[in-house]
């Protein structure tokens, strides 16, 4: 690889880097970080989210990119503009339904032994469920993957959002087709690892939050909020006549 190449890769992923502190994604990954309960390291857990996020957004990004780079085909604008539409609509359904979750139930930490051993999990009830019942681990492990694949789909909307714009960049500016695929790699790799570090940034407020749930309330409805505007922000901008493609 020679030095142009090298430093062509490197500015990818800076870009990345860049690319992950965007507000659409920043908005997104907030919510589903205050949407997420349990228990242990909390940065940890939240670096999770960001990481299958930005998997997510990878994962369809280097697929969608790199089938468009090696054919040297543009996204038409009518798709590229669903793609855009697609996102303020997820950014807009999932700001709602943590508002609505705030005001439709209540929280509270159940404590599961093992044994000797013993965690606890933040639970969320509807006000309706009186003398409730907790589900098994298996219901709670199930909870879990619905969490875990939730990140995951969004930043596949996300990354395919972004796939016409980036793929076109690469076209235009890198004139070799398999260091442009390589670029997408490395450009998805950043703002994977950049995700990853913002979701363990804010997932250190978040585990002081959870021991109080009326802060915990504030963040998940300030997180709710700021989704559902940008979301709604977004979607009326997609219908302006200068965005309006057909």
């Amino acid at each position: 690889m020679d030095a142009s190449a090298a430093v062509t890769l490197l500015v990818g992923f800076a870009l990345g880097l860049k690319h992950s502190t965007e507000a659409d994604h920043v908005v997104a990954v907030s919510t589903l970080l205050s949407d997420a309960g349990g228990s242990g390291n909390s940065a940890r857990r939240s670096a999770l989210v960001g990481a299958l996020w930005g998997l997510g957004h990878l994962l369809t990004l280097f697929a969608a990119g790199a089938v468009l780079i090696t054919l040297r085909v543009r996204v038409p604008p009518q798709v590229e503009w669903a793609l855009e539409l697609l996102v303020a609509v997820v950014l807009l359904c999932l700001g709602v339904h943590t508002i609505r979750k705030c005001f439709a139930g209540r929280y509270h930490f159940h404590l599961h032994r093992h044994g000797a051993h013993s965690h606890a999990h933040l639970h969320f009830h509807s006000r309706s469920e009186a003398g409730h019942e907790h589900a098994s681990h298996a219901g709670a492990a199930a909870a879990r993957g619905i969490r875990r694949r939730a990140p995951l789909l969004v930043g596949m909307a996300h990354g395919l959002a972004g796939t016409a714009g980036l793929a076109l960049l690469v076209l235009s500016s890198i004139p070799s087709r398999s260091l442009g695929v390589v670029y997408l790699l490395v450009f998805g790799l950043g703002a994977l690892l950049g995700m990853a570090a913002f979701g363990a940034l804010l997932g250190m407020p978040l585990a002081r939050a959870k021991s109080r749930l009326a802060w915990l309330d504030a963040i998940r409805l300030a997180a709710g909020a700021a989704s559902s505007v940008l979301g709604a922000v977004l979607t009326r901008r997609a219908f302006l006549p200068q965005s309006w493609p057909f």
